[in-house]
């Protein structure tokens, strides 16, 4: 009797349509990352160190922007899966998207401006790639902006389409521009030609809710408001996956340092494999809590697939160690695998919390982020002073992470049991 009550709850689990999005998601955004990881390692591999770390630098401009954009999509995602009106959507999408394009041309012009004392700055060995960043730039802005259109209204297929049509695009361009000899300048192309790609998938997946003029334009101050506690939040998350990077570089030797780095990559992969569920989750209890539906199962379902995928991860890193570092980096890392498997319960830890704190922003329950914002400022204070190994960098960032877990849980339980 058992085996069956068993075997029906996997079969419920597996028809929910929450399920199969998140399915979609977690596979193509992974496909996406894996492909990410080979443009990285064709380009480590093929234009050296040297520019390759220009080529590191150039992205990490992406990632400035990513961080700014963050923001400004999940408050897209937020007000699209709160509205089911087509033309109350259409004017918001076609508001938001045309300002997209007038910030993503102001950005790139500005870019354009100062291009070659950022490549002085940067000290580009082939400084003309730097002009390269403009229209990268462009189509970055707006082709993220029309990704977090199709977050909000739930059009995952499309989503994911543009993923991994950027990184095969990216992949195959970078190894002919490279083996043509173009070097940094051939990369840099291929990551343009890439995100075009994408913005195309973006704009056709949209056009739709892009015709016509706009007869009533939103109510910007609530969204405002909105945006400036996701930025926090974003900041703050960016910061407890990055800093303690950053601080190991700062007090620790280069080997140890490298040795480092190479547990955050693997370890990553539990935060990055697990965020899709997230993604899906975001807005469809946005929709469901503007409507009044029930959608705490659905948090709990995503509470249950993320902790799953996590200890999978966990589990492998825990019993092969060896075999994911020396894959990826080979035999000179290997004196970091005894503790790989505490990084990836900080990225486990970490990414719980993120999945508890997404459901507070769905639900509109922005002063939360506060929690996250004190938790890494108390990361970077404990790693600052306290820093005799690389074991217990992690170990303190396992602790901050797993006590805003905590704080996170005691929330819900106050929200939703104590008023019962």
């Amino acid at each position: 009797m058992m085996k069956f009550k068993v075997i029906n709850l996997i079969r419920l689990v597996i028809k929910n349509p929450f399920f199969s999005s998140s399915l979609v998601m977690v596979v193509g955004s992974n496909l996406y990352n894996l492909g990410q990881f080979v443009y990285h390692f064709l380009s480590g591999r093929f234009l050296g160190k040297v520019f390759y770390s220009d080529l590191a630098a150039l992205i990490s401009i992406l990632g400035i922007v990513g961080i700014i954009q963050l923001a400004f999509g999940l408050t897209i995602v937020k007000y699209l899966s709160s509205h089911k009106e087509k033309k109350i959507l259409a004017d918001f999408i076609k508001w938001v998207y045309g300002w997209s394009v007038k910030i993503a041309l102001a950005v790139s012009l500005l870019t354009l401006l100062f291009s070659h004392s950022l490549a002085t700055f940067l000290n580009l060995q082939q400084p003309l790639s730097v002009y390269l960043l403009p229209p990268l730039l462009f189509f970055f802005i707006i082709a993220t902006t029309g990704r977090s259109i199709l977050q909000g209204l739930l059009r995952f297929n499309s989503y994911v389409t543009s993923l991994i049509a950027e990184s095969a695009v990216k992949i195959i361009l970078a190894i002919i521009f490279i083996l043509l000899g173009y070097a940094l300048l051939g990369t840099v192309a291929a990551l343009v030609l890439s995100v075009v790609a994408a913005f195309l998938i973006v704009r056709y997946s949209v056009a739709d809710y892009l015709r016509g003029g706009i007869d009533k334009k939103p109510n910007i101050l609530p969204l405002l408001k909105y945006s400036f506690f996701v930025f926090i939040q974003g900041l703050a998350l960016t910061s407890m996956y990055s800093m303690d990077l950053l601080l190991v570089k700062h007090f620790f030797p280069p080997e140890e340092a490298g040795i480092y780095a190479s547990l955050a990559v693997l370890g990553r992969v539990v935060f990055f494999g697990a965020s899709p569920i997230t993604h899906v989750m975001f807005p469809v209890i946005a929709r469901k809590h503007h409507l009044g539906e029930g959608y705490i199962k659905i948090f709990y379902l995503s509470l249950l697939l993320v902790t799953g995928f996590s200890l999978i991860v966990l589990l492998f890193y825990l019993f092969f160690p060896q075999l994911a570092i020396g894959l990826l980096y080979g035999t000179a890392y290997l004196v970091g695998s005894p503790i790989l498997w505490w990084f990836a319960l900080f990225m486990a830890f970490l990414a719980v919390a993120m999945l508890i704190t997404q459901f507070y922003l769905s639900i509109g329950k922005t002063k939360i982020i506060l929690l996250f914002l004190i938790a890494a400022i108390a990361q970077i204070a404990l790693i600052w002073f306290i820093h005799p190994d690389l074991l217990t960098v992690i170990q303190l960032s396992i602790l901050t992470a797993a006590l805003l877990d905590l704080c996170l849980i005691v929330y819900f339980f106050y929200l939703y049991f104590s008023k019962k």
